[in-house]
């Protein structure tokens, strides 16, 4: 379906980003997003993808004839070899403004390296550390691949990990599946995150502590 720019510029309002915040998020220059608005001059295809991706991703659902709205359901599937990568931009994005925690459980950090690129990943940690976004995570003891600092870890015992992990922020439950392809599902509802938020305490307190010698 083909777009027009006012489309574009209706969905930037509902999503609730400024010109500024999508064009760094998308990669751009402002004047990408302000010539895309005013049709002013053709733009690639997969700039074009991304934007959009960028708003859906937020919430906003395009419709035929011109038309753009605030999608009403809570739940956003994402899927293929970038769903982990779209899951970790959807984490930053819901805490950026006032930070908060993630919580991820059932976490193998050799298969969440194995599908993001070093640079991506430690952007992130740099990213979230600034915007006040702290974590704890829940994993097997003898995980090879954590990073430190290790007291953000617990190790749960390995008769109760499972291979699909989940994260959980703000007010979103996400659940992640590597089989039979990369997918991960999307609950907004505040309900359902206290309620995962309340079994994952359970098992951080119940967890036990990493203890390792941390590089200097």
């Amino acid at each position: 379906m083909k777009l027009s720019g006012l489309q574009i510029a209706a969905a930037i309002t509902l999503s609730g980003l400024t010109r500024e915040a999508l064009a760094n998020e998308a990669g751009v220059g402002r004047n990408t997003i302000d010539r895309i608005i005013n049709e002013t001059a053709a733009c690639r295809e997969d700039t074009i993808r991304k934007i959009t991706d960028i708003l859906e991703v937020r919430g906003i659902e395009f419709l035929p004839g011109e038309g753009v709205r605030k999608k009403e359901q809570t739940v956003t599937t994402l899927s293929g070899d970038d769903c982990l990568q779209e899951l970790l931009l959807d984490v930053y994005r819901t805490l950026q403004d006032k930070g908060g925690e993630m919580l991820i459980a059932h976490l193998d950090e050799g298969s969440a390296a194995r599908s993001l690129k070093k640079e991506f990943l430690d952007e992130q940690i740099r990213k979230r550390k600034a915007a006040n976004i702290t974590c704890r995570l829940l994993v097997r003891a003898d995980d090879p691949n954590l990073i430190p600092p290790y007291n953000t870890y617990r190790a749960i015992p390995d008769e109760s990990f499972s291979p699909y992990p989940f994260y959980i922020y703000g007010s979103k439950l996400a659940l992640l599946s590597w089989q039979p392809e990369p997918r991960v599902i999307i609950i907004d509802d505040q309900r359902f995150a206290q309620s995962a938020t309340k079994l994952f305490d359970i098992a951080w307190n119940t967890g036990k502590e990493i203890v390792r010698n941390e590089r200097k």
